[in-house]
This record gives C-alpha cells, sequence and structure tokens, in this order.
C-alpha cells in the first residue's frame, strides 16, 4: 500500500494501491493500470475513501526562462512547486503571478482548476500546456485557445475521458510590470511594485487562510455560486449588504463564504472536521479527520446555503473515493 498523506494538504490518513514517482516522461512509458490517477500535492483534493488503483505523483523539474523581444518566455516542469516559481520569477524581475503567491501545490496542478485569487487566473499568463495522452501516449502541445480556461474549470476538467498527464507548462509574461489591484484588499494600499504586492497577498492570506502544513485543508472548499440578475435583485432585496461580482454575460458571482457564514456555518465542528474560524469558506482537519466527516460537514454546510439563500455550492475541491474521481452529488 502506497501512503497518501503527504500527497493530499487535508492531512488525511488515506492510502492507494501503489504509487509510482513521475520525473520525466520517460516513466510514463510503462503500462499503467486501470485505474488510476494523477496527484501534484493533492492541494485542490479531498479523498473520500482509500483508493484500489495507482496514484501517479507528478514530479518532473526543471524551469528554463528566455527573453523574446518584449516577453519572458518561462518553461516549468508540472512537478515544480508554484510559489517558489513565483520567488523565482521575482528574483529575476518576471512579475504577474505575485497575486498568486503563497497557494500551494505544483505548476502542473495549476491549470488543471485554472486556479485564482485576488483578481488573478493562472490562465491568464499560459502560453501552452505540454501533455502525454496515457491513453496513446503521444506527447504534444495544446495552446491556451485550446486549454478552455474559466472560472476555477479547463479542458482538462470538461474532458475527463481523456488522460492527459501534464508534463511542462509554458508561461508568457510581459517585461514591463503591470499590477493588478482589482481586489479590495490591494486596492487600499499603496503597493508600489510586485514585491509590495506579494507580501501584501502573504499577509491577506495569513489573516484569512490556515497554512496546511499546520491545520490540514485545501483552501476554499466550494466555488463562488453564479447566478442571474433576477435572482440577483430578488437577493439584494433582502441582503443588501451581499457581496457581488461581476462576471460576464448577465451572470453574477456571489461570494461563497460569505454565504456560508450568514448560514450560521463559520467555525462549527462535525466530528474531527470544521470550517475555519476566519474563512467559512474553507473545511479544516482539526486533528485526525475521517473523509467521511469532511464529505458529511459539506453537505451539511450546501442544505443550509440552500434552505437560507436558495442556491446550490458547488465544490472547488476535486474528489476520489476507491475507484478514481465521484460527483459531488453522488456521494
Amino acid at each position: 500500500m502506497f501512503s497518501l498523506l503527504p500527497y493530499n494538504t487535508f492531512g488525511l490518513d488515506v492510502k492507494a494501491w501503489q504509487g509510482r514517482l513521475i520525473c520525466s516522461a520517460a516513466d510514463l512509458r510503462q503500462q499503467i493500470q486501470e485505474p488510476y490517477l494523477i496527484l501534484g500535492r493533492g492541494s485542490d483534493v479531498l479523498f473520500t475513501d482509500d483508493f484500489d488503483g495507482t496514484v501517479l505523483v507528478s514530479n518532473i523539474k526543471g524551469v528554463q526562462i528566455k527573453q523574446q523581444g518584449h516577453c519572458y518566455k518561462v518553461r516549468a516542469g508540472a512537478g515544480e512547486i508554484l510559489d517558489e516559481l513565483i520567488v523565482r520569477l521575482l528574483d529575476q524581475g518576471i512579475t504577474g503571478l505575485e497575486n498568486l503567491s503563497a497557494i500551494p501545490g505544483t505548476v502542473g496542478a495549476a491549470p488543471i482548476q485554472n486556479i485564482g485569487a485576488y483578481g488573478v487566473e493562472i490562465g491568464d499568463f499560459i502560453e501552452s500546456i505540454e501533455v502525454c495522452d496515457l491513453q496513446s501516449g503521444e506527447i504534444f502541445v495544446m495552446q491556451r485557445s485550446e486549454c478552455c480556461f474559466g472560472y476555477r474549470d479547463s479542458y482538462f476538467k470538461q474532458h475527463r475521458e481523456r488522460r492527459l498527464f501534464v508534463l511542462y507548462v509554458n508561461f508568457s509574461f510581459e517585461d514591463i510590470y503591470t499590477p493588478r489591484l482589482s481586489y479590495k484588499g490591494l486596492q487600499e494600499m499603496d503597493l508600489k511594485d510586485a514585491r509590495a504586492v506579494r507580501s501584501q497577498v502573504l499577509a491577506l492570506r495569513s489573516r484569512k487562510l490556515p497554512d496546511p502544513r499546520f491545520v490540514g485543508n485545501a483552501g476554499s472548499f466550494f466555488k463562488n455560486p453564479l447566478v442571474d440578475e433576477k435572482k440577483l435583485e430578488a437577493l439584494r432585496a433582502e441582503y443588501p449588504d451581499l457581496p457581488v461580482f461581476t462576471a460576464g454575460a448577465g451572470l453574477y458571482k456571489l461570494a461563497a463564504g460569505w454565504l456560508i457564514d450568514k448560514s450560521g456555518c463559520r467555525g462549527i465542528t462535525h466530528g474531527q472536521a470544521g470550517t475555519w474560524e476566519h474563512q467559512a469558506l474553507v473545511l479544516v482537519n482539526r486533528g485526525q479527520a475521517r473523509p467521511h466527516e469532511l464529505v458529511s460537514l459539506g453537505k451539511y454546510i450546501c442544505a443550509q446555503v440552500e434552505h437560507k439563500f436558495g442556491i446550490s455550492l458547488q465544490p472547488e475541491v476535486r474528489l476520489y473515493g476507491r475507484q478514481g474521481e465521484v460527483a459531488w452529488d453522488s456521494l
């Protein structure tokens, strides 16, 4: 059995039948039997049970940086730690990803969810992704337009039937610093450069979010829900202080953490699982939580928000059971 304790930031004591460390594309040439799944550091994953298959742990390293005209082109191995890459880029005067500072996880996992924070999404800077099709063995490049990036979404999530292993992510950054300060907590500060933005982001995260090294969690557990104008106006009539963000195409994004908080779910505990006292959107392992406790707590939160606001929450984390990825509604 292969312990998944080091490969899920919830800190759940779950196991897989076997695990393989993938350090290059050559490591994928060996036959892989179903079921199998791909992991980085498991920072966006909830295991609902042990996994009766093989875990392929992404560990491809290496960072190449080239300047072309007014852009920096960066090729990073999927197994690189994202925050370490951000620091390395800032050390060389390359900016753009600083708003994503301290998000745990690897470079290869980041585009799967199209991770985002403080007004920036990783897909904004991705030029292409080099992948291996585990079914055919073919290695090819997917251009940004083919990745179908959306809110916490991408081609990789939309087409799970295709077993694509991310090898390298290719980024493009302008050589002129363009700060992205749309998030309220950044607008209010006099941030003169990218390092100042990173420092402020680190401060914001430390105040709101638990460090997974000390408190097991996978960051935001639920997506911020989208509603149309009719639903928004009905909610605003009853809750004038409702936080709202435009999402385009006649849709509006609501703050899931606010909804959960107002539903009386901040700081609650179920067994050894709970919601974080400073940010209700984060589910935490308070010690020795078991998978079913986190699932039960998540379901309870969904029911409370549905009852109070008539809004259905969907998880941002990916869920894995004994045979692989499972749908939230099936649990």
